[in-house]
């Protein structure tokens, strides 16, 4: 057995992690795993699936790690102590402010906020509101990405917030009255409207609350979520679309800080941010909020054929059935992007998926967008994304900026 192989503690403080789980769980645990299989740790993960701490986990045997990656910790906490009695590197991923100050990797919550107000706009929808549901870091900070989009782009924002009516889901006394104060705020703002949830397993809220008020999922209110857990997204009726928050590359961007930290480099200043990944696009976001129903007609048409390189504007025009004028009139009032554009931006929007998801070569993720080639794809990214796909895929893929931020720190 080698014995210059790094040993590396994990350990979420489960206070955090059991409400918060879906925000860290697996995922970031498996970038984790992956960035220790490549790095040739020894890493003991404390996920606490029922079993008990060990004896090596105690304060007194903090020497036994060279390096921890944690959740911020509660001073009196077993790893708290642990933490405060360790002289090694530590990483934390957890956006609090407490007694112990540690170098942080995080996710950029006011990127998420701002990437689910751009969905729900980018389908026509003129009214949204954040719905949250209590009061923590976290929530305000993308509430705050979501509001400043909403506002920078022109649109009219509303805010649900449960804690501010006194019915916080940490209340368990509130649970009875939740739904029946939500239906009641959703009759209360003009429809079509766009909701933001604060995360995956708050929707039966918006489901429950539509039912009471007879409102419909997505023609009355459209939602979008952040998590993406399969389980509660795609079998939820109807199912959720939800932004990726990246957890598997916070998770191997985290173990990539703290191996350099571990070889000798300075602690950065301030966290480093990972942003989120893809928009997976789901049922409770199938709208396109616009009056003309022939702009409506056309950009569903849009939607389902996109992936087809061969589909042109002449398609589009002719399956309209109206004159090109007509059509190109449509567009430039209601929507106030050309045709060509709309096109264009479906198919960048699945080719950013499948570049941050898959192992694709860039000319299978082209053509499954609907680019006819690559290099169309390449134009298409430099006008719509700013850089290539190739360097979106870098920066979207674990072992990306961080790692490398911190090294030129």
């Amino acid at each position: 057995m080698r014995s210059d192989r790094k040993r590396v503690l994990y350990y979420p403080d489960r206070r955090q992690d059991l409400y918060y789980g879906e925000r860290y769980g697996l995922h970031a645990e498996r970038g984790i795993v992956d960035f220790a299989l490549e790095a040739g740790w020894v890493l003991t993960s404390v996920s606490d699936h029922g079993g008990h701490l060990a004896p090596a986990l105690l304060p007194a045997a903090a020497s036994r790690f060279e390096g921890i990656i944690t959740l911020t910790p509660q001073p009196g906490s077993i790893i708290g102590k642990l933490i405060k009695s360790a002289a090694v590197p530590i990483v934390d991923l957890f956006d609090a402010e407490g007694e112990i100050n540690l170098p942080k990797v995080l996710t950029d919550e006011r990127a998420i906020g701002r990437v689910g107000a751009d969905h729900l706009i980018n389908q026509g929808i003129e009214h949204l509101a954040y719905f949250k549901a209590d009061e923590s870091k976290e929530t305000l900070t993308r509430a705050r990405g979501f509001e400043e989009q909403v506002k920078s782009r022109g649109r009219n924002l509303h805010r649900f917030d449960l804690a501010a009516a006194g019915l916080s889901v940490l209340d368990r006394s509130a649970d009875r009255e939740r739904v029946p104060w939500l239906a009641d705020q959703l009759l209360r703002v003009p429809r079509p409207l766009g909701v933001m949830i604060q995360n995956d397993t708050l929707y039966w809220h918006i489901i429950e609350a539509c039912t009471l008020a007879s409102l419909h999922i997505p023609s009355d209110i459209a939602v979008i979520s952040v998590g993406n857990i399969e389980s509660l997204c795609e079998l939820s009726e109807p199912t959720l679309t939800s932004v990726n928050p990246n957890h598997y590359l916070l998770g191997y961007e985290a173990a990539g800080v703290l191996d350099q930290l571990m070889n000798g480099a300075s602690a950065p200043d301030a966290p480093l941010y990972v942003p989120p990944g893809h928009v997976e696009i789901r049922e409770s976001t199938d709208i396109y909020a616009v009056h003309d129903e022939t702009l409506r007609a056309v950009l569903q048409f849009m939607r389902e054929n996109y992936q087809d390189p061969l589909l042109s504007v002449q398609d589009i025009v002719k399956a309209s059935g109206k004159s090109r004028r007509h059509l190109y009139s449509i567009f430039e009032h209601d929507w106030q992007r050309p045709i060509a554009d709309t096109l264009a931006e479906l198919r960048v929007q699945e080719s950013k998926r499948l570049l941050a998801t898959t192992h694709l070569k860039l000319h299978a993720v082209a053509v499954q967008s609907g680019f006819s080639s690559a290099s169309r794809m390449s134009r298409a990214f430099s006008k719509y994304v700013g850089v290539t796909p190739g360097n979106f895929r870098l920066e979207n893929s674990p072992a990306a900026g961080l790692a490398k931020a911190l090294l030129s720190h």
